[in-house]
């Protein structure tokens, strides 16, 4: 159908000019527009923010596409489900859409990181000197990432602070004791510095600027199947000079 119409315009177009004896219809240059896509399409993708965008979609096309298959699995039981490819091409798609963010994530970091850098460094003119870091530790329960009221006074302690020098640098550091494997005590660790960074927005502290979250996971050079409570902790950085110090 969509042939035949193109036929018809274009018979209508030399058929009807040469029976009234005028020339064929003009044909608009199109050069021009193409030129023009091409060149906003290409400065669309460039540099950082470009980076950043052509990520962001590629991050969300392959996890919606991950995301079907999983649901398509899902939908049927397992003994009818044999489709090792399927399942393979879904893990796949998953892993390039975490690096796809991870990617824009950077792209991202470098946009910003300029402008945090100019941040740090006016907001360090109006901090003395002499005014240091605060470092608070809060403690938690073998195997737990839950706060308790007993942590109240720290969090408030540190939101105090912060509040002061809302543009402060910020560092939360999950740890944890050498109880269990390695890799689910990072995964513990990321938790507990999870949970105090929800609590210290929960109580109005202004993390909106450079915040750190880490879980480390056990000490380094920590003797296995050690119950130290000291090591089940999350240590509270607040650097009101930032990443900026003057003199250096």
């Amino acid at each position: 159908m969509k042939l035949r119409m193109n036929l018809v315009r274009l018979g209508s177009c030399l058929i009807v000019p040469a029976m009234l004896g005028l020339g064929a219809c003009a044909v608009p240059d199109r050069q021009p527009d193409l030129d023009n896509i091409s060149a906003n399409v290409a400065q669309t993708q460039e540099g950082d923010f470009g980076e950043l965008l052509t990520n962001l979609n590629e991050a969300a096309d392959k996890a919606r596409e991950a995301q079907e298959i999983h649901d398509d699995i899902s939908a049927v039981p397992p003994y009818l489900n044999a489709d090792l490819n399927r399942r393979e091409q879904g893990v796949r798609l998953a892993e390039e859409a975490a690096e796809h963010r991870r990617r824009a994530e950077d792209a991202l970091n470098r946009i910003l990181d300029p402008l945090r850098a100019r941040i740090a460094y006016l907001e360090s003119l109006h901090v003395p000197q002499n005014i240091g870091a605060l470092t608070k530790s809060v403690y938690f329960d073998t195997g737990s990432a839950a706060l308790d009221a007993d942590d109240q006074a720290i969090l408030d302690e540190a939101a105090s602070y912060l509040s002061q020098y809302p543009i402060a640098h910020v560092e939360i550091t999950g740890y944890t004791d050498t109880q269990g494997s390695a890799a689910a005590n990072r995964a513990l660790a990321k938790r507990r510095a999870e949970a105090v960074a929800a609590a210290l927005r929960g109580i109005g502290a202004p993390l909106s600027t450079t915040v750190s979250i880490a879980g480390v996971g056990e000490p380094e050079g920590a003797a296995d199947g050690q119950a130290d409570q000291n090591n089940r902790r999350v240590d509270v950085l607040v650097a009101p000079h930032g990443t900026y110090n003057k003199g250096q």
